[in-house]
């Protein structure tokens, strides 16, 4: 059976797609935080977990101001909040 040209970059794409999605998946988190925000009268803590810790700790902030913040604009003042705790584990 012969292969195009196209039909072999389909493969090695896949297979080097799958690769990847593989490794992320089986690598799992890197860091376990909890994050907590104070914003419009509410201090709301997050459990979080991620590879990276900035991008972690980044991610409790969003994940908390979801709960004290409604829409756009509060949601982006809130996210410019710093965070009144932040505790951090390496997995």
């Amino acid at each position: 059976m012969k292969l195009n040209k196209a039909a072999v970059a389909t493969i090695l794409f896949l297979g080097i797609f799958g690769g990847m999605t593989f490794m992320m998946i089986w690598s799992g988190s890197k860091y376990q935080c909890e994050v907590c925000i104070s914003y419009n009268g509410y201090d709301i803590c997050q459990q979080v977990e991620g590879m990276d810790y900035e991008t972690t700790v980044q991610t409790g902030i969003s994940t908390a101001c979801a709960g004290a913040a409604s829409g756009r604009t509060e949601s982006m003042e809130c996210g410019m909040t710093p965070p009144t705790k932040v505790t951090c584990k390496e997995l």
